[in-house]
């Protein structure tokens, strides 16, 4: 009970000491621009990672929209063996919605006379909708990838297009490395398998535009010469993405050794990482706005001790104990934290929402695919930065009141 009573009187004396109300001068100031600093630090974190936030989990959309969100390879040389036998024990998992056999691997594309390296993806028609969401990333035709007229369609992307400067409907031819060595061993031209464009799809990223392309799963058989029963990837698709780790896990008890298992976050790595630290490094850069800020609470909160020195020493003379000088100045501190804090997050929460809501900041669709700057709000970022920015308003405030406890009172009331 003495110690509420503490902490309520040390309350109450701290909402008075915050701002002087008698007077406005220099410490006022100080400790005015301390709180502006920390709630503008706030904002500006919560907007930054919010938006930082919005266009990952955009990219994030895009990427596994187009990619399975798992993919087995080879660890070691370029075959899944028994790849019929794996399919059955995975389609068996109750996480998994679909899964399927490719054959995926760099040949030469033959336009006139435009010869480009691509990726190709031997697919089976039947399957490819189920793992990829390949189909409905067309910008020109259709996803057609059947022969007719003894041509095979094949689905390229945009950048591949132009490059080959092809539209639906044109030809273009494929050779694989091992044709080209064949031809090179026998004197004689290589033979080319010819396909025809039914379609062409637009991802937004660079790897898959201008070096991907589908087709079905027979021209793959003759390009890349599979032995029987192998593939070159299996891909699967989940019902869940957070079964994610736990599929992976039931799948290295399933699969030999010498298979590679990949996630979605694993095909993009690079691209997840960059983002990710581009991401920390401008929190911390923003962080040091919040702690010049707390520098500033420790400024004027040091003053005060020197300007209020007869108040302490008086209070002292009363009764006052040093425990009570010191929660005095730690519930300054304290009071300083929560008002910024509370009003950095209603600034920066009502800027996001109001971005979302409003789009306020607009992009060029014309060269951009989507109209406004995503914003992505996420509650961890906003207990994370309102954890720091009390701790830091604490700290700076416990100097302070340690220096305050230390007062002597003949000393204080003889200087007044």
């Amino acid at each position: 009970m003495k110690e509420q009573s503490s902490l309520k009187l040390a309350l109450k004396i701290a909402v008075r000491y915050i701002f002087t109300v008698r007077s406005f001068h220099f410490i006022t100031v100080v400790s005015t621009i301390s709180i502006i600093g920390i709630v503008v630090g706030i904002a500006a974190i919560i907007c930054v990672t919010s938006i930082f936030n919005g266009f990952r989990e955009f990219a994030e959309q895009q990427l596994i929209g187009f990619d399975p969100h798992i993919r087995i390879v080879a660890n070691e040389g370029a075959w899944l063996h028994n790849t019929d036998s794996i399919l059955k024990k995975i389609r068996k998992l109750s996480e998994v919605k679909a899964a399927s056999s490719g054959l995926q691997g760099r040949i030469i594309a033959l336009k006139n006379n435009s010869m480009n390296v691509i990726t190709l993806n031997a697919v089976k028609r039947e399957e490819i909708n189920s793992v990829s969401g390949i189909a409905n990333m067309l910008i020109i035709g259709r996803f057609d990838i059947t022969e007719r007229d003894e041509l095979p369609g094949i689905v390229i992307g945009s950048g591949l297009a132009d490059r080959l400067k092809v539209l639906t409907g044109d030809t273009v031819s494929l050779v694989s490395p091992k044709m080209i060595e064949y031809a090179a061993r026998s004197f004689t031209e290589p033979v080319q398998v010819r396909t025809r464009v039914t379609g062409i799809f637009q991802t937004n990223a660079k790897e898959y535009d201008d070096y991907y392309a589908y087709t079905s799963y027979f021209p793959g058989v003759e390009l890349f010469s599979p032995p029987k029963g192998s593939a070159l990837t299996v891909d699967i698709k989940l019902k869940s993405l957070y079964d994610l780790e736990k599929v992976k896990s039931k799948l290295k008890e399933i699969i030999n050794k010498d298979a590679k298992i990949l996630t979605w976050y694993d095909l993009h790595k690079e691209l997840y990482n960059i983002m990710q630290f581009e991401r920390y490094v401008s929190f911390i850069i923003l962080s040091l706005i919040i702690v010049i800020a707390a520098f500033n609470v420790l400024a004027s909160l040091s003053m005060t001790v020197v300007e209020k020195r007869a108040d302490i020493g008086v209070l002292k003379a009363i009764g006052a104990t040093s425990k009570l000088i010191q929660k005095i100045y730690l519930m300054e501190g304290l009071l300083i934290g929560i008002i910024s804090t509370f009003t950095g997050v209603i600034i920066g929460l009502g800027l996001c929402l109001a971005q979302i809501k409003y789009s306020l900041f607009r992009l060029d669709t014309s060269k951009f695919i989507i109209n406004a700057i995503p914003v992505s709000i996420h509650a961890t970022d906003i207990i994370l930065v309102s954890i720091l920015s009390l701790f830091l308003s604490i700290t700076a405030a416990i100097y302070p009141a340690r220096r305050a406890s230390k007062t002597i009172i003949t000393e204080a009331i003889r200087e007044e």
